[in-house]
């Protein structure tokens, strides 16, 4: 059982958030103009597609879970998706944290030699 405050974050993730993240992906993944992490979007450029995959899974997530709170599917099925799914969301984020890592420490790279 999940409370209606889940079920209003579930709904947004999957009614806002995953849409946006399949147009973004549609599009090219271009990074932001003029925004406070378009320096780090700039420095690894695979950074917006793997932020924008795990986007995608966490949709799949919130989709997975009002599926099975509105009995889409049944309780053994939505247990075997939450592991199917939660695998990939788990390495998307390490992938994700890397390649930020990354783009941090190159950013500060470049602006300590200026």
């Amino acid at each position: 059982m999940i409370t209606i405050f889940t079920i209003l974050v579930h709904g947004f993730v999957a009614l806002v958030v995953l849409p946006l993240a399949v147009l973004s992906l549609l599009g090219g993944s271009k990074p932001p103009q003029g925004g406070f992490l378009t320096k780090y979007y700039l420095a690894e450029p695979r950074l917006m597609l793997a932020s924008n995959v795990f986007l995608l899974a966490v949709g799949a997530t919130a989709l997975s879970r009002l599926a099975e709170h509105f009995g889409l599917v049944g309780t053994e099925t939505a247990s075997r998706l939450d592991v199917w799914i939660g695998v990939p969301v788990m390495l998307l984020l390490v992938v994700f944290l890397g390649l930020f890592s990354r783009a941090f420490l190159k950013v500060r790279r470049a602006e300590r030699q200026i």
